[in-house]
């Protein structure tokens, strides 16, 4: 070895250390154990992805009706008609279940023979042509989620069912770049976030895709021919190593390519333990993470990753809870994620109010975990009204109250509850997990009230904000610091209202803290969470 390759190779290692991250990593547990979750990540708090391929197409049919027909709600009820199924997972259902009536057919299937035809004749495949993308602006996607004060953006590179939304080489067929929207799209999304200095990432849903098809004979889904598109199959239950190897090339291809910051990996991943018990996914999922962290450090990328059901240890990766809440402070940081009109564009549906999609997040941030939302963009890559409204009253929310959420930690407690109510607790999980971790927070199934309080922290800790889930037009007690709370030791110098220049009134009771409220609402909604700050002497 030369000198001067050994010089190199010492630099590389002493810039890994300086950087907080191992040198390398291995694709095990006890290697991918000591990565640390970088401090952009803890810092950001709010990220966005969307979902957008294919399985948008169906939405343009989709209206109140349907969507009930689809989940055998309402005049479907207990009728018979069909059984039911989730309305985004279109590809997974749209072909039937060989003799079977229609009666006992799954409701996607009956449906796509409304809108489209027979699937024998009109396949999945057929579906890519009507993705136009015709809408689709990535100036004005980035621009919307830069206003809403999101900190990382994660553009659709892949989901379930196996199209690839960007210049593929390993789906070097059924892509966007050569069908569809015939644009690189998931690029364009990471362009132009990067031109504005956003942390990227991608979003990938593939694990299950050699699975995720029925492959109901004399149909294109189970043509040799379409392959790459429908996935492998499975024998015996287990993947075929083609599949297993076609994931993981997939996902390496998106980290050379993109280098992203982050990596969003949907549940597939423990699909196999809980059906077979066997380990063979996720094997290959700590070598995709060993290759991901280890491809990032060469490329100067602090790398985060998250993962569902656990499918890895939560030292491993950051820990993702899908629509879940967890029911106390975790000592680790995760991330939940959740839809305002369902993930994949569906009209018919109600969107949340902002609010509770406010009370929700703040939660969240209070017990140490993040936040990725979602956007169902039509076909024509173009955003649903009421989606943009939602994000514009976040960017209005944000700018006011961002301090006590962008950078801030958890306080000792995560908040207080008005009805004195303590969370429930949920005994199980979506589908299952392959791993129960004996030191991992429960999730917790919370009602959320407007007079409830949520704390978090700055990281100096000089500061304690305190969000109210709504306007208080009564005073308010943080029963936190009163003479036996946590924060009884704390000297408080001073209390701000964020958003409002009017001074605050407080005093400092044997029952704790009690603020009065200014005269004028920060915000002309008054259901919207506000944030009082704390200045600690």
């Amino acid at each position: 070895m030369s000198k001067t390759t050994t010089f190199n190779i010492l630099i590389f290692m002493l810039l890994c250390t300086v950087n907080g991250f191992a040198q390398s990593y291995e694709p095990t547990r006890q290697s991918l154990s000591n990565y640390e979750v970088p401090e952009w990540y803890k810092d950001a708090k709010i990220g966005l992805f969307y979902h957008w391929g294919p399985g948008s197409v169906p939405g343009l049919h989709f209206n109140k009706d349907v969507l009930a027909f689809c989940r055998q709600k309402g005049v479907y009820k207990d009728s018979g008609t069909a059984k039911r199924n989730p309305p985004g997972q279109w590809g997974a259902n749209m072909y039937p279940k060989p003799g079977l009536p229609d009666n006992e057919q799954n409701s996607n299937y009956l449906l796509h023979k409304r809108f489209f035809g027979d699937p024998k004749e009109f396949g999945y495949k057929e579906l890519i042509p009507l993705l136009t993308g015709a809408k689709f602006d990535p100036k004005k996607i980035v621009n919307l989620v830069e206003q809403a004060g999101i900190k990382y953006i994660v553009p659709m590179a892949v989901h379930h069912d196996g199209f690839a939304m960007w210049d593929s080489k390993v789906i070097d067929e059924f892509n966007a770049m050569k069908m569809g929207p015939k644009r690189n799209t998931t690029k364009e999304i990471i362009d132009e976030a990067r031109l504005r200095g956003m942390k990227v990432g991608v979003s990938t849903h593939v694990a299950r895709h050699s699975w995720y098809y029925s492959k109901t004979p004399g149909y294109d889904v189970s043509d040799p021919r379409y392959v790459q598109l429908y996935g492998e199959g499975s024998k015996n239950g287990l993947p075929t190593p083609e599949a297993i190897q076609k994931w993981e090339d997939t996902m390496e291809e998106l980290v050379d390519t993109f280098h992203p910051d982050y990596i969003f990996v949907d549940g597939g991943t423990a699909d196999i333990y809980t059906n077979e018990k066997s380990y063979v996914m996720n094997d290959a999922f700590r070598r995709i993470v060993s290759n991901y962290y280890n491809t990032s450090l060469e490329a100067g990328v602090e790398p985060v990753l998250t993962f569902k059901r656990e499918s890895l240890w939560k030292e491993e990766a950051v820990p993702d809870y899908e629509g879940g809440f967890l029911s106390d402070i975790a000592p680790y940081t995760w991330q939940t994620h959740f839809n305002n009109v369902g993930w994949f564009y569906r009209p018919g549906q109600n969107a949340n109010p902002s609010h509770i999609n406010f009370r929700k997040m703040i939660d969240a941030i209070s017990k140490n975990g993040n936040v990725l939302l979602n956007i169902a963009l039509r076909p024509d890559g173009s955003i649903q009204e009421e989606e943009v409204q939602f994000y514009k009253d976040l960017g209005a929310w944000t700018s006011m109250v961002g301090e006590g959420i962008y950078g801030s930690r958890p306080w000792l407690v995560y908040g207080e509850f008005t009805n004195a109510l303590k969370p429930k607790i949920l005994t199980s999980n979506f589908r299952g997990k392959v791993y129960e971790d004996p030191e991992a927070v429960p999730m917790g199934a919370i009602k959320l009230n407007k007079a409830d309080i949520r704390y978090t922290r700055s990281k100096d800790n000089k500061s304690v904000y305190a969000t109210i889930l709504a306007w208080p037009k009564e005073p308010v007690t943080l029963t936190s610091f009163s003479k036996d709370g946590v924060g009884k030791s704390l000297e408080i110098k001073n209390i701000t209202l964020l958003g409002s220049d009017e001074i605050i009134n407080w005093k400092h009771k044997e029952e704790g803290i009690v603020i009065k409220a200014p005269s004028k609402p920060v915000f002309s909604d008054q259901n919207w969470p506000v944030t009082f700050k704390l200045n600690i002497r």
